[in-house]
């Protein structure tokens, strides 16, 4: 330190006749312009709560004409470090403060695990500063479980240049995403999931790059749901989809870990030791009032899941984020709105029957944590809204915790007083590494770019209320107890009718019965009657004709029929006329 700053005669005075413990009106000669207050570290915690990082940093007197760097520090004076890799500068410091605050504003952030200090560095790597992190602060919670990389919007195609299929070397994502996967690789983690968007417009070629990068790496499982990009809103979104369906996470119908494939062979449930994680794809594309992305048969699915897993840890992946419970979207997890009022406005349409929806499912259960990209916002623009990386849907922090995972290839960021965004593809490149604990998840930023985690972007999460799933409603078979010999409707018609009673079925909302003159029921052949009772009447059947019957019980739970097995078929013939 060779700086110093002036301070008044009489100050300067009174603290040196105040360290000598002299008297003040001794007469003592100063050289104010001499005396400089050494540089300090102070940490205001906002909970005393172990790990929380909750809370403000003040740096005063730092008078080094070089910027420094505050980082997290291991206890020997050495910038943190997980593994082999880097944490980053949680904050840089401009040239001669007085004093200078940094804002852990997130009720989430935390002190990495290992980290035993805050260092402040000058551009020499000299320690200017340091500051002990108290030992009841400090984050331990044991060994892993197990780790896992998030990404999102790798958005082949897109840059540098929109439309059609660009060369691979000129494909800023192919570099971004093979970089990305390379950091994974290293730091030992064998799982990717993303939450979509690979296309510029679900081109074919996207896929093609897409699993050609997977494809370098055989042991690691690579798993993403379809963004709004992969849908499109320029080509038929049922052609995108059925495109996707065939061409990505076309491992899944052959790994054992996969639980279960909805009936449109998109959405699917991944287990890895004991958790649940579940791929939702979007599967439309248009933004705007009463406009949905999802339809009901996905939702109707995805509430049974989410029940069946309701006592277990499920980690569910979407494409778009969602508003706040006020329906505010400005502060919602996955977007920002700063100073001169420039925020991202494709969030999910708010009011819209499947938004209504998918909020409620996840106010319900909170042992879910929402994982969706789509504002590609970077992790430092936490800096506009606290809920940006991870919160929750409403003030209150119930239901499931909601965490926002920031663009691959173009992590946006935005000036305070600018009314555009910057997209920085090539020149950032952003996701989050989770590592899994008992009852905790722990989210640590990436900087993809230049190899290094990013000392202001982590996140504990505990794991939330666990409940007793719902049992799924089965209906046992049905059974034809007695069949009436057919009779004349009437006297003077040529049309018979029967009247058939079957047994009652516990749950069973309605019953389904089917006649048919073909014994293996052929829809032309074939009609239906349903009713509440347990007891029907078919009328207006054909003389001298066979016919079969059979009947099965129906419920309904998770929005949709659940259905019990048909009874076995029973015969009954009409007379001749």
């Amino acid at each position: 330190m060779n700086q110093s700053i002036k301070i008044p005669n009489t100050i300067c005075a009174f603290a040196l006749a105040f360290t000598l413990g002299i008297p003040y009106a001794t007469p003592v000669t100063v050289n104010c312009s001499e005396v400089v207050l050494p540089p300090s570290i102070t940490y205001d915690f906002a909970y005393d709560t172990a790990g929380s990082a909750t809370g403000t940093i003040t740096l005063s007197h730092v008078y080094s004409n070089d910027i420094t760097y505050l980082y997290w520090g291991d206890g020997n004076n050495n910038i943190l470090k997980k593994g082999s890799v880097e944490y980053s500068a949680i904050t840089s410091v401009s040239e001669k403060i007085n004093e200078q605050k940094y804002a852990f504003n997130s009720n989430y952030a935390a002190i990495p695990q290992g980290a035993k200090q805050l260092l402040l560095e000058d551009n020499s790597g000299k320690i200017i500063c340091s500051y002990t992190i108290p030992e009841s602060k400090l984050l331990n919670l044991g060994t892993p479980k197990y780790e896992f990389a998030l990404m999102s919007d790798v958005h082949y195609n897109r840059y540098p240049k929109e439309g059609s299929a660009i060369p691979e070397n000129e494909d800023i994502a192919v570099t971004a995403f093979n970089n990305a996967l390379a950091f994974v690789s290293k730091s030992g983690i064998d799982s990717v999931f993303l939450t979509g968007d690979l296309s510029n417009q679900g081109e074919i070629d996207s896929y093609n790059k897409f699993n050609k990068a997977i494809s370098n790496y055989p042991n690691m499982t690579v798993y993403t749901c379809m963004g709004n990009h992969d849908v499109s809103w320029t080509k038929s979104a049922t052609a995108m989809v059925e495109q996707f369906t065939k061409n990505v996470n076309t491992k899944k119908s052959t790994d054992n870990n996969v639980k279960e494939i909805a009936p449109n062979n998109l959405d699917f449930v991944y287990e890895k030791s004991g958790d649940y994680f579940i791929f939702l794809s979007q599967t439309k594309a248009i933004y705007g009032s009463g406009k949905s992305l999802l339809d009901d048969t996905q939702l109707n699915w995805l509430e049974k899941m989410l029940n069946r897993y309701a006592n277990k840890k499920v980690y569910l992946f979407f494409h778009t984020y969602l508003s706040r419970s006020d329906a505010n979207e400005r502060t919602a997890v996955g977007n920002l709105e700063n100073p001169a009022g420039y925020y991202y406005d494709l969030t999910y349409p708010v009011g819209s029957t499947d938004e209504v929806r998918i909020k409620s499912l996840l106010t319900k259960y909170s042992n879910v944590t929402f994982f969706s990209g789509h504002s590609h916002w970077a992790q430092d623009q936490i800096k506009y809204n606290a809920n940006l990386m991870i919160g929750t849907l409403s003030p209150e922090a119930t239901g499931a915790t909601l965490v926002h995972i920031p663009s691959v290839t173009a992590p946006r960021t935005i000036e305070p007083t600018s009314t555009k965004r910057d997209e920085n593809a090539g020149d950032r490149s952003e996701g989050i590494i989770a590592t899994r604990y008992d009852n905790y998840t722990l989210y640590t930023g990436v900087d993809f770019k230049n190899g290094k985690y990013l000392g202001y972007s982590v996140f504990l999460n505990a794991d939330g209320k666990k409940t007793t799933p719902v049992p799924e409603l089965k209906l046992s078979k049905g059974k034809i107890k007695k069949i009436a010999k057919a009779k004349k409707v009437s006297k003077k018609s040529k049309k018979y009718k029967i009247t058939i009673k079957f047994a009652k079925v516990k749950n069973a909302k309605k019953y389904e019965l089917q006649y048919s003159t073909n014994k293996k029921f052929k829809a032309s052949k074939t009609k239906a009657v349903e009713t509440k009772k347990t007891s029907v009447t078919i009328k207006n059947l054909k003389a001298k004709s066979k016919y079969y019957v059979r009947v099965r019980a129906y419920g309904s739970q998770f929005g949709e029929k659940v259905y019990g097995k048909w009874s076995p078929k029973k015969i009954v013939k009409t007379p001749k006329k």
